[in-house]
């Protein structure tokens, strides 16, 4: 079963120009895939971790600083968590408004959630590894 996951970015919830036409692509795309399963995350809905000094701690315990404590390990089974639901997709569908020429600060943070050591192939604590895992991505 393919799954596809929504990311909602946009604050204006049902007053969404870019969230009515995500779900008209997703709307399309079930037309041609009936057993397509959608999941959606309305970023502005969704609880999630501000990434402050303990969840940093807990992320540099990766790289060998300091040791993982209960509340860390806590803190980084959420962020495993999130990052699991936006890794089991085999689509995403994002819609995402304008915003003073940027994105949206709560897409930014779901990013910068989901985008910590070992969840993706290209992460390593040495940015010279990194830079060649990535460029070996990009062949």
């Amino acid at each position: 079963m393919t799954k596809l996951l929504h990311i909602s970015a946009s604050p204006r919830g049902e007053k969404s120009k870019s969230r009515a036409l995500a779900l008209a692509h997703i709307k399309n795309r079930i037309a041609t895939d009936p057993a397509l399963q959608v999941d959606t995350i309305d970023l502005w809905d969704e609880v999630l971790p501000q990434f402050d000094g303990d969840w940093a701690a807990a992320k540099m315990t990766l790289f060998g600083e300091g040791e993982m404590t209960d509340e860390m390990q806590a803190n980084w089974t959420h962020l495993t968590e999130i990052t699991n639901r936006f890794t089991a997709a085999d689509h995403y569908v994002f819609n995402v408004p304008m915003w003073n020429s940027g994105i949206p600060y709560r897409l930014k943070q779901y990013i910068d959630i989901i985008t910590q050591p070992g969840f993706y192939t290209g992460s390593h604590p040495r940015p010279d590894i990194m830079a060649f895992c990535l460029a070996r991505q990009q062949r």
